[in-house]
């Protein structure tokens, strides 16, 4: 499966040891929530979606929110983004 911030991070030569958390996260304009790295959802609605990343969870507050893609690292998440946050 394609990762496109790794494939970044490997073409930049950023080293593996600076990656401490394990995934990463992009926000486009509040409508569309990328990610790499998660380890599983957790909770899935149109207002509130979690998913499980390295050593904590994030939760993604929203409004008519819907799964738009799923892989075993990838997720995205698609409608009106209002908050995310990491517990």
């Amino acid at each position: 499966m394609f990762n496109f911030l790794n494939e970044l991070k490997k073409n930049l030569k950023i080293p593996q040891e600076l990656d401490l958390n394990g995934f990463n996260i992009i926000n486009i304009a509040g409508n569309l929530l990328y990610v790499e790295g998660h380890l599983g959802l957790v909770t899935l609605s149109k207002e509130l979606i979690s998913f499980k990343v390295k050593k904590s969870v994030i939760i993604v507050e929203g409004k008519d929110m819907v799964l738009n893609e799923l892989s075993d690292s990838t997720l995205k998440i698609c409608g009106k983004i209002k908050k995310v946050e990491q517990i």
